[in-house]
């Protein structure tokens, strides 16, 4: 049962502090159906787990969200007072006392799961069965859970768990990203076999947002799809958004809202 519950796990052996969350957006589900398999059975060797279904009325309406991106409320400053930006303010309480967070997402596009992280947490993040590791989007999107451990100098992870439609197919990766970060910190109740994927890695560079209702973004882009340069990537009434030389497109939003991002450019290194 979904509940707005912060779960605290701890073991008689001491150890760190992590936190797992999933369902900040509630139709993003291989995560929370992972985390909802593991709460009754998961015990930490050493050290202290949190567990959080982040926004519980969005899991629940299997929406997005209920009121706001919750992927924009963790700040320090956060005086909002949607549902969002109130239960951010609870979670971020948690995060004071967590040394490292697994925040579980999916997106809408087709594409293979990845991982979004600063360079801080690269040496975990490598561990996970991913084949991009994204950097730089607390820069360029502040506001995710992930960034704000980043902020406090902590480590802080999101992996993008696969495309929404295909949740069900996900379910076992998002259990087995969990082990390996938990391993990572020597608190894992199960060995799992880290990753031996070779790695490619991309920088966020800026978010593009789509500003009227005439904006159309051309069919047919996937996640970390490379670009041609001068390449055609969307249109509205007054211009056209075309791509530069070595980029590539970042979750392609076909169902984006005016004022939400629409895509994200970034360039590989």
């Amino acid at each position: 049962m979904i509940t707005d519950e912060i779960v605290k796990l701890t073991s008689d052996i001491p150890g760190l502090t992590v936190a797992l969350f999933a369902g900040a957006h509630g139709n993003e589900c291989a995560g929370i159906y992972a985390l909802e398999k593991l709460l009754p059975i998961l015990t930490p060797t050493k050290g202290t787990i949190y567990i959080a279904f982040t926004n519980p009325p969005a899991i629940v309406a299997n929406e997005r969200m209920i009121t706001k991106n919750m992927n924009r409320c963790f700040v320090a400053n956060n005086q909002g007072d949607s549902y969002e930006d109130k239960r951010a303010r609870e979670l971020m309480n948690v995060l004071d006392d967590c040394d490292a967070l697994l925040d579980l997402h999916m997106f809408y596009d087709k594409g293979k799961p990845f991982a979004i992280c600063e360079e801080n947490a690269l040496q975990v993040a490598k561990l996970f069965d991913v084949a991009i590791i994204s950097t730089n989007w607390n820069q360029i999107e502040p506001g995710a859970a992930d960034g704000y451990m980043f902020e406090q100098g902590k480590i802080g992870i999101c992996v993008e768990c696969g495309p929404i439609p295909e949740a069900d197919n996900y379910v076992d990766f998002a259990t087995k990203t969990i082990y390996q970060f938990l391993q990572y910190f020597d608190m894992s109740p199960k060995k799992v076999e880290d990753s031996v994927l070779p790695k490619r890695y991309i920088v966020a560079k800026k978010a593009v947002y789509k500003t009227r209702d005439n904006f159309t973004l051309e069919p047919g882009f996937e996640t970390f799809q490379k670009l041609n340069n001068g390449q055609l990537i969307a249109v509205d009434a007054q211009k056209q958004f075309r791509a530069h030389k070595n980029e590539c497109i970042i979750f392609p939003h076909y169902q984006a809202r005016v004022d939400e991002e629409a895509y994200i450019i970034g360039t590989e290194e």
